[in-house]
């Protein structure tokens, strides 16, 4: 919450496509969407730039969504019986409103009560615009982790020339040095450069509320609640000043 402003939020989940030589007698099973052979890794990353899970080795061919589902944090987090000692629903900070504790993703994902991702593109009006922009920004730490691991382990940059189970090796290894280099910077970690610190921008918008779509039924309905009850906070007591200019909402004073 206090480097990213998305409250109760426990961590972003992102798949990485690690491109490998085609594979001996693999067909089609580790071709992606770009054309090149890979494995897909997927992970779970705190605030401070730390994998928290990953999961690595499902073909290439299979997208985030199928690899999330058939992965053991998924399960876990559907178990009632709460292996991952998950915290319970807390109130977002200074309201009485509240929610699970949960986690981002992007929109190839499935949207859950303990997992949020955008509203759809269409037809959005200006609090979504702004719930889309606060969960981008508290989202795009994994994609920025991603960033500093290749940049750190240049073998990654290439196609690997391993087998699929090596590859595998090899990343989850990168994965756990990654972390032992950050255990020292995280403490370092400077607060995200899209503040706007302009103080005579740092007015309050009273003007916009968010108005809920139709959740109809579903087995996601629990879910669009959740998801409302924080794009209604973001444009309320939860707004920061600059989240209008980087939603392209326009604010008259």
């Amino acid at each position: 919450m206090a480097l990213w402003n998305f409250p109760n939020c426990l961590g972003a989940i992102d798949g990485k496509l690690v491109h490998v030589q085609r594979p001996v007698k693999c067909g089609a099973q580790y071709f992606n969407y770009k054309r090149t052979f890979s494995v897909n890794m997927m992970a779970v990353v705190d605030a401070r730039y730390r994998f928290l899970f990953v999961v690595v080795g499902a073909q290439g061919s299979a997208n985030d969504a199928s690899v999330y589902s058939a992965s053991s944090f998924a399960n876990a987090l559907e178990n009632p019986a709460n292996p991952l000692a998950i915290p319970p629903a807390r109130f977002i900070p200074g309201t009485l409103v509240e929610t699970p504790m949960l986690f981002v993703a992007d929109d190839a994902y499935p949207l859950k009560p303990f997992l949020m991702k955008p509203y759809s593109d269409r037809g959005l009006n200006a609090s979504e615009r702004i719930f889309n922009y606060r969960l981008s920004r508290a989202r795009r730490v994994v994609e920025n982790t991603f960033g500093i691991l290749v940049s750190r382990f240049r073998i990654l940059q290439a196609n690997m020339q391993l087998q699929p189970n090596r590859v595998c090796q090899v990343v989850m290894a990168c994965c756990v040095l990654h972390n032992f280099l950050r255990s020292k910077a995280a403490d370092r970690l400077s607060l995200p450069n899209d503040m706007d610190t302009d103080t005579e921008s740092c007015v309050p918008v009273d003007f916009v509320q968010h108005a809920p779509r139709h959740a109809g039924a579903g087995y996601n309905a629990e879910s669009k609640v959740i998801r409302d009850k924080l794009a209604a906070y973001f444009v309320a007591d939860g707004q920061v000043e600059w989240q209008w200019k980087h939603a392209n909402v326009t604010v008259h004073k």
